[in-house]
């Protein structure tokens, strides 16, 4: 999958073509970390792996932070609110208020100083003049499709307010059943003449308000064979949601007024989220690739330490037998060859493997055990692979009291860890209980305190 990924195809022509510069100077930790997680894998390649990943993360969240700057320089430019002079300019009515973060400096005394400019006021002049304008320019805009509001045939536009002027308009209409506050007209049941009658507005502009009133004729309905359709339809569906309100399904009608009915649901599209990501988003991936992959190595040397002391006790049991410490590791190692087979997957078992495959290969047994020793990368096991390479030629006898002592140390280290991972897993379980005391005090005083504020 991330092959097919454009960014990861740019990724890895970049770390090949940059590699003898950028890349000379290779993260030898790295690689140790993948060679432990991987023993059986090639190194390079999983170290180029890991490279060409970590390109693509700095790549995809570079490109997000990128096209994030550009929006943000283009959305959030501002321009200077302090003139010459130490004026500051209002913003015009309908503008809004801006705060500015001015800069006070009196000889040695210096301050900064938020100060909030609120947006200029109309006299009352202004107001005056553009109350008149309102109520001319109000008939055309509440009119809607109508043709004036002496022949009103449909919804009325009674806007809360008009662009331009600082006033919030209330309406009323003598019938609230025929025309509601916001706007829609009722004209069924309308006598053939049709009906006058008075729209009042209120405008308002901080304490002070006006009333002018404007007089309507609604003319009856008439209604073409489409419009007639959809309104039978819009009936229709009324009733069928009135009768089937307790049942789970609604049948929607099929056939109406002799014409069939295709149903099909009106699809919304989803918005876009934006790309917020940072540009300092990228510089701690590589730091936090590192990490992981520094929390795996910590797991495998966890479990290595858990796997020391059984490792330990099978080869003194073996040696005990009479067999010789060849054949002992190679059964020790195929026991954990099972046992990986079985669904449980051990790091030792990857670890005698390769031991194993190196000891068929004629590969001299003292350094297997030593390269045994150093592939595990902990001190047991150091110690464990020099005591094996030296006591090769002395025999067994004095092997297997130095594997006792080396079994009662690592039992001993091993109650030890299991007292520690005790001691973490009560620490990280103190927060909890902090948090379940709180909630039962709560509960305890709660009531106490509601019975005593109500005595």
């Amino acid at each position: 999958m991330q092959r097919r990924c454009p960014l990861a195809f740019m990724a890895r022509k970049f770390y090949r073509q940059t590699r003898p510069v950028l890349f000379k100077n290779k993260n030898q930790k790295v690689i140790g970390a993948l060679r432990q997680l991987n023993p059986r894998e090639n190194a390079e390649k999983l170290y180029e792996e890991y490279q060409v990943r970590k390109l693509t993360w700095i790549f995809t969240v570079l490109m997000a932070g990128i096209v994030s700057a550009v929006l943000l320089q283009l959305c959030s430019r501002k321009e200077q609110k302090l003139a010459e002079g130490g004026q500051l300019f209002r913003n015009e009515w309908g503008a809004g208020d801006y705060q500015v973060t001015l800069w006070a400096r009196a000889g040695e005394w210096s301050k900064e100083i938020p100060f909030l400019v609120k947006e200029r006021k109309f006299s009352s002049g202004e107001k005056s003049r553009m109350l008149d304008s309102l109520r001319r320019k109000l008939p055309d805009i509440i009119k809607k499709d109508n043709q004036d509001l002496q022949h009103v045939t449909g919804d009325l536009n009674l806007v809360a307010a008009v662009e331009g002027y600082p006033f919030r308009l209330v309406w009323r209409s003598e019938n609230s059943e025929r025309v509601r506050r916001d706007g829609k007209v009722n004209r069924m049941g309308m006598i053939p003449e049709g009906e006058r009658m008075v729209l009042t507005v209120e405008a308002s502009c901080e304490n002070e308000s006006t009333c002018f009133e404007y007089e309507i004729y609604l003319l009856p309905e008439t209604l073409n064979e489409e419009e007639s359709f959809f309104r039978n339809l819009d009936e229709a569906l009324s009733g069928v949601d009135a009768k089937g309100a307790s049942k789970k399904q609604l049948l929607l009608p099929s056939v109406l007024d002799g014409k069939d009915i295709l149903w099909g649901e009106k699809e919304t599209d989803g918005g876009i989220l934006p790309f917020v990501l940072s540009l300092a988003v990228s510089l701690f991936i590589g730091r936090g690739m590192e990490n992981d992959l520094a929390r795996s190595c910590k797991k495998r040397d966890r479990q290595l330490e858990r796997d020391y002391p059984g490792l330990v006790s099978k080869l003194r049991l073996y040696l005990s037998a009479g067999l010789t410490v060849k054949n002992a590791f190679i059964r020790i190692a195929s026991d954990y060859m099972s046992r990986n087979e079985a669904g449980r997957f051990h790091y030792l078992c990857e670890e005698m493997k390769i031991s194993c495959y190196q000891l068929e290969n004629g590969v001299t047994e003292e350094r297997v055990y030593q390269e045994f020793g150093r592939r595990c990368k902990r001190m047991q096991y150091r110690r464990l692979g020099f005591l094996l390479s030296v006591h090769l030629k002395q025999g067994n006898s004095r092997l297997l009291a130095i594997l006792s002592q080396e079994a009662d140390s690592a039992q001993e280290d091993e109650r030890n860890l299991a007292r520690k991972a005790g001691e973490e897993a009560g620490t990280k379980l103190l927060l909890p209980m902090m948090l379940m005391l709180l909630v039962i005090m709560f509960l305890i005083l709660a009531p106490a305190y509601m019975d005593f504020g109500s005595a």
